[in-house]
């Protein structure tokens, strides 16, 4: 692993953990499917408060562990929290359930320091699609292209808003020596993954809403005005999952803030929704652009380049870009999930991570490691429509 050229978001968690790192609440209700096997959850139809929710894990170990290493008097919720982590393949893949309420992660761990490093943009190549030209099922879609991406699937119910599910490239959070045994770690080294919810890359929330972002070459273009509250660009896509539950509320809640960087690169952002509705989300001059969907063209994406410094003629800026266009619109903007996958697919390149389809409508999140497409590993958001 490249581990210096990540240091632009090891750096961000650190800054994250000594000012306003905190703890959701995680929890997928039902039951995960992963190939033949399955992982049983717990409900959620518990209040945030309620601490049986995590009543039934066992927190000896991880107290122990954390106690031996000088930490006591730890909460309970943290306890349990990472009692949850689990690997369930080699790549490897992890998941965790995240139990609030919310604390600062640095009165757990010192703060780290490390060096600053840039990240270019130009190695990135991510796709996002929004393809909803069947109504009834609603699909996003995204690929993540970068150096390898170790991923956390993390669900989580916060105190206040809707329950999501989401991706996380988890060398962003813990060692690197750690990567392939966090499940044998002492539970010391795994403090690190309380910055995950702010270090969102895609999700989809209860109502089905999803939104993924994806890296641009120009320097940014976020709003600043004063008047608004400052939000990193990659931890507000958290903050709308828990908030909106349509894109028009993403907007709105967008419309609010200010996407500040996290240290990386400038970002744009699709979000869709079941209504269905989809909208690209541009900063350029301080100014926000929207593109949205439309009847006539039910679908809407995005790759790594602004669209709104196009002038209105986005083709021929990106071979992905243009190939989903033409198959968006030769398909009228409706796409199965494994016609989602197969798209995906399409625009893969050799150094493609993860592909993830999103079914707004069933809530389950379909993930596809390194191109490997006849390995579909399959979570569920339950809970129904959360109305």
């Amino acid at each position: 692993m490249k581990s210096a050229r990540r240091l632009w978001i090891v750096a961000a968690a650190a800054v994250l953990s000594a000012a306003c790192i905190a703890v959701v609440v995680l929890i997928v209700a039902g039951r995960i499917p992963l190939g033949a096997e399955s992982i049983e959850v717990a409900s959620s139809a518990t209040a945030a408060a309620d601490t049986s929710r995590y009543a039934g894990i066992n927190t000896s170990e991880v107290r122990a562990e954390l106690e031996a290493a000088g930490l006591a008097d730890v909460p309970e919720n943290i306890l349990a929290t990472l009692s949850t982590l689990e690997k369930i393949d080699d790549y490897p893949i992890y998941t965790m359930r995240y139990f609030g309420p919310y604390i600062r992660a640095s009165e757990l761990q010192p703060e780290i320091d490390p060096d600053e490093a840039a990240l270019k943009a130009t190695d990135w190549a991510c796709s996002l699609i929004a393809a909803l030209g069947d109504p009834s099922r609603p699909m996003f879609g995204r690929s993540f292209d970068w150096e390898y991406s170790p991923i956390l699937v993390l669900t989580l119910e916060p105190e206040e808003g809707h329950r999501s599910i989401m991706s996380i490239d988890v060398a962003y959070l813990v060692d690197p020596a750690d990567i392939d045994r966090l499940d044998e770690c002492e539970a010391e080294d795994l403090l690190g993954l309380l910055s995950a919810p702010f270090l969102t890359f895609d999700g989809m929330n209860e109502h089905g809403v999803a939104i993924g972002m994806a890296a641009v070459e120009h320097a940014s273009g976020y709003s600043s005005d004063p008047e608004k509250r400052d939000i990193g660009d990659m931890q507000l896509m958290r903050e709308i999952l828990e908030a909106a539950g349509t894109v028009d509320e993403a907007i709105a809640f967008l419309e609010g803030i200010n996407p500040t960087s996290q240290g990386g690169p400038s970002m744009h952002y699709l979000i869709a929704d079941r209504t269905p509705s989809a909208a690209l989300i541009e900063y350029h001059d301080g100014e926000m652009a929207v593109f949205r969907s439309s009847a006539e063209a039910p679908w809407q994406h995005g790759t790594n380049f602004r669209v709104v410094l196009t002038e209105g003629h986005p083709a021929g800026n990106c071979w992905r870009y243009d190939l989903i266009d033409a198959t968006l619109r030769e398909e009228e903007g409706a796409l199965t999930v494994s016609e989602m996958l197969d798209l995906l697919a399409d625009v893969s390149v050799a150094h493609t991570r993860w592909s993830i389809v999103y079914d707004l409508t069933a809530l389950e999140m379909q993930l596809v490691i390194e191109r490997a497409w006849d390995d579909v590993h399959t979570f569920s958001l339950d809970g129904g429509s959360g109305e």
